[in-house]
């Protein structure tokens, strides 16, 4: 279970991004955080990915400081970010580097990375630089990259709808909705209420920073 209790981020002094934060999140269980910009979805996410730590309160993971548990070995915690994180590289050199740190044999990395390239279609842009490719491109390495994971406890999402093309936004649904597995706890913040409701369990709803209402949704995730 992930616990917030009366957590606040603040930036500034004075002004809180987050504020007065209590909420209990399941293990396994899908939520979506609601908000417009400046609502405080993207800080949310980023206290639970570990880049900021909350200024007053704790958040706890199975009764255990979220700050005392270390991401590189007791729990996989997945960030998709609005802005995608890649190197300013090749998107084969991005999976590459994923591949070295999860000691691959080097032999072995260049048929991974050409599968996972064709099962994400982008191998035609294999050797392009990052800043030549497309959102929508983008937003497929990302899930690429994270496609190597064996095992994913928690899958943070900000975003990642917007700016795309209808039939874009679908696939990456899509391939959001394949990595949503029964034990994988997802936080998914999004201002699309009508698809967090079509993905999620529970709809938690921020407005300037608090958390204004929640509702539990009777969807079934398989």
């Amino acid at each position: 279970m992930i616990e917030f209790v009366n957590v606040k981020l603040g930036y500034v002094k004075e002004y809180f991004a987050l504020y007065n934060l209590n909420l209990k999140v399941g293990n396994g269980e899908k939520v979506a955080i609601i908000g417009q910009q400046d609502d405080g979805k993207t800080s949310f996410l980023r206290l639970l990915a570990k880049l900021e730590k909350p200024t007053f309160g704790d958040i706890y993971y199975n009764d255990v400081l979220l700050e005392n548990i270390d991401y590189s070995k007791d729990l996989s915690v997945a960030y998709i970010a609005n802005k995608p994180i890649l190197l300013n590289s090749t998107p084969a050199k991005n999976i590459d580097y994923v591949l070295k740190i999860k000691k691959v044999k080097r032999l072995d990395r260049k048929n991974i990375i050409d599968k996972i390239l064709e099962d994400f279609g982008l191998t035609e842009c294999k050797n392009l630089r990052i800043k030549n490719l497309s959102l929508y491109q983008k937003r497929l390495l990302q899930f690429a990259m994270l496609s190597i994971r064996q095992k994913i406890d928690i899958l943070l999402v900000d975003d990642i709808l917007l700016n795309l093309e209808d039939k874009q936004r679908k696939n990456i649904l899509d391939i959001l909705v394949s990595f949503m597995k029964k034990d994988t706890t997802v936080f998914f913040a999004t201002k699309d209420i009508e698809v967090a409701k079509s993905i999620c369990e529970k709809i938690v709803y921020l407005k300037l920073g608090a958390i204004e209402r929640i509702e539990n949704n009777k969807l079934k995730i398989s």
